[in-house]
């Protein structure tokens, strides 16, 4: 559902939940926001959020942008990290992607999944891992979603992600993109102005969750470099240098490489890199949270530490 909020008050969503308990995601403008009406007057946070929690994952609230929680008399907004933290031990992804891994036909079989109040698009694509993906597997795609008469332009607004899963990693879709593609649609941006999707590409990639994922999700913020991949230098000492990545632009060389924790000993061992490389600069990619990394370690001269947000 797309809702304006500038044309209609908080109380207004009560429309939409109308009973008690009851939870929606609706669309507004670009963010999505989940509504859920309370059993109180006035919204308790702490005890709703638990609550609504206990029958959602983290796959139906990390895309959010915030929560609504309507009582009679009030109306709370809350950001969505703060429903992350509260999630806890409930966001690792990769429990889910791998139960859906085991339902799927790893020759693109394909289920719209109903979480709580959206539903999600998962399409198993047969390769080892998303970066082995063709446009052969494109057409292949949208045969199998045309063919699909549940899944129509009318009925997709509820789709919350959509995601292309191969054996070892996978990549979510942002929606929109996804469905204006598969069915030549075209979408409104700037107000009247409109363009085909065809006019303006997109990766269409927006979340990565293994270190290939937030590798490509970087490398696209580098398009206009060239780009060099899996980089082995052995110096006249005989010392070894490995990189996932190199990005070049004239004088600007900048190192990518991934880890899954980062300590002093990755800085030492990264300057020592762009020293080999004659790099001015490094990416270092990681799932690690930023305020798990000592501050000493964020603050490096030429070295900016990259996590999810970041790309």
């Amino acid at each position: 559902m797309v809702f304006d909020l500038k044309i209609n008050s908080h109380r207004s969503l009560l429309d939409i939940v109308s009973e008690v308990g009851q939870s929606r995601t609706i669309k507004v403008g670009d963010e999505w926001i989940l509504v859920l009406n309370t059993k109180e007057q006035y919204p308790d946070v702490i005890k709703d959020l638990k609550e609504l929690l206990n029958d959602l994952d983290i796959e139906d609230i990390c895309y959010l942008n915030s929560l609504m929680l309507v009582g009679n008399k009030k109306t709370i907004e809350v950001d969505s990290n703060f429903v992350t933290v509260l999630l806890g031990d409930k966001s690792k992804s990769q429990v889910i992607i791998n139960r859906i891994k085991n339902e799927l036909d790893r020759d693109f079989g394909y289920r719209l999944y109903y979480r709580g109040p959206h539903s999600r698009l998962a399409i198993r694509v047969p390769i080892h891992e998303i970066k082995d993906f063709i446009d052969d597997y494109t057409a292949r795609i949208k045969e199998i979603i045309l063919k699909d008469c549940n899944i129509t332009p009318d009925n997709t607004a509820d789709i919350l992600s959509v995601y292309l899963i191969a054996d070892e990693t996978y990549v979510r879709l942002e929606p929109d993109t996804f469905f204006t593609e598969i069915f030549n649609l075209k979408k409104k941006e700037n107000g009247d102005k409109t363009v085909s999707s065809k006019t303006k590409p997109s990766t269409g990639i927006i979340l990565g969750e293994s270190p290939d994922e937030l590798m490509e999700l970087a490398l696209a913020k580098l398009k206009d470099y060239y780009i060099y991949r899996d980089i082995q230098l052995v110096d006249i000492a005989g010392l070894t240098y490995d990189f996932d990545a190199i990005a070049i632009m004239e004088n600007d060389r900048i190192l990518l490489n991934y880890s899954d924790t980062i300590t002093i000993n990755d800085i030492l061992y990264i300057k020592m890199c762009m020293e080999a490389f004659n790099a001015n600069r490094t990416w270092i990619l990681t799932s690690q949270p930023k305020d798990e990394i000592p501050s000493e370690l964020l603050c490096q001269d030429d070295i900016s530490i990259m996590a999810m947000k970041d790309l």
